[in-house]
């Protein structure tokens, strides 16, 4: 379990930075970079209602879809 928790935690780094497997060639597609991945909203009380935006950048040529979000 732990193995595969580092795995995903490095996929996650590369597609931040923009690293492929393919090289460290030029990004043809879109590029999302999220300046923080997580936020921690520390103890909420039952019923209060939280917000928290995250900052999403395409850095890439092509545009961006972004089709789903999934909190975990």
């Amino acid at each position: 379990m732990r193995k595969i928790c580092l795995v995903i935690s490095l996929l996650a780094l590369c597609h931040a930075f923009g690293i492929s497997a393919l090289g460290a060639g030029e990004i043809k597609g879109p590029l999302m970079v999220m300046e923080e991945r997580s936020f921690d909203f520390k103890e909420v009380r039952e019923g209060e209602i939280i917000e928290h935006a995250f900052r999403v950048f395409n850095r890439g040529e092509k545009n961006l879809a972004i089709q789903r979000v999934q909190p975990d």
